[in-house]
């Protein structure tokens, strides 16, 4: 059984490294006078549809995008060059989106109620805590919103992706998770809402795809589900070595996970440091020892 007490060594590291490369350094002569960054702005906007109106009234009650943890961490520490903005709103359909006009991660009414009704599903199946339902969609959440981050980072920033953006977004979001956890949370409990994250990718699974699944801008579900478990596993092999006796991740893949896990974590930093909001600044050679390890 894992200890929920121990840190795990990829998020520390990441909290290590910010910590060797990012000083605040007000009142010294070579830091220089840009202004702030604007903060994050949050709103809720009110729905159309009467079945959805609870849903607004809770989330409008409970602030609940400006109160995820991640969310509340990095508002100010980027140096971006307009406002982003978090809104939940009605859609029409389950979903969550970045709208780079106007600077606006966007998440979907339909979408929290999706999410709870399936964490009462598993409640149900395999009698779960009280509190499930609850637990998944607020993980899942945090997941969602997390990776429309990283699209809105890409965009604002101009950060190169040579790869699929979808994929690299995913990282992102896990990363943040992994490094941004609530005051009060465990190692377990951080792990746990990835855990529960990854789960959602499997809904629509069917095994069987035509063309245009195969074609689109997401990886296949089940894709996206073993990248997040080999970075869960990657942040510490040995606790999470069950994980290939449960069938949540291949031997074969496994055994490249714990360097995957860096090499995404390290990529990251690099590209996100340079974008740091004054009262962040850089100590260029401490960052390039960290990067060169």
């Amino acid at each position: 059984m894992r200890n929920p007490g121990r840190v795990d060594p990829a998020p520390q590291a990441w909290a290590d490294a910010l910590r060797a490369v990012v000083q605040v350094r007000r009142g010294h002569p070579h830091v220089s006078a840009r202004p702030a960054p604007p903060p994050f702005e949050y709103v809720y906007r009110p729905p159309r549809s009467h079945d959805l109106q609870a849903i607004h009234e809770r989330v409008l009650e409970a602030d609940l995008l400006q109160r995820l943890p991640e969310v509340q961490a990095i508002d100010g520490m980027f140096a971006l060059p307009r406002r982003l903005r978090y809104v939940t709103q009605e859609c029409g359909e389950f979903g969550a989106f970045y709208r780079p006009a106007d600077a606006e991660v966007v998440l979907c009414y339909e979408t929290l109620r999706t999410l709870y009704e399936r964490g009462q599903d598993q409640q149900r199946a395999s009698r779960l805590a009280e509190d499930h339902p609850l637990r998944y969609t607020r993980a899942n959440i945090r997941f969602i919103v997390l990776h429309e981050t990283g699209h809105a980072l890409v965009h604002l920033l101009d950060l190169p992706v040579t790869g699929r953006q979808e994929d690299a977004v995913d990282q992102l979001a896990a990363i943040l998770m992994l490094r941004f956890a609530g005051v009060e949370e465990t190692p377990a409990e951080v792990i746990a809402n990835l855990r529960m994250a990854a789960n959602w990718m499997l809904s629509d699974s069917t095994g069987a795809y035509d063309l245009e699944a195969y074609a689109a801008e997401h990886a296949l579900g089940e894709q996206r589900y073993f990248n997040l478990q080999c970075l869960i596993y990657g942040t510490d092999p040995d606790s999470f070595a069950g994980m290939v006796d449960t069938g949540d991740l291949t031997a074969q893949r496994a055994r490249g996970c714990a360097r995957e896990t860096r090499l995404i974590s390290r990529a990251w930093l690099r590209l996100l440091l340079p974008h740091l909001a004054p009262g962040y600044e850089i100590y260029e050679d401490e960052a390039a020892r960290y990067l060169e390890q």
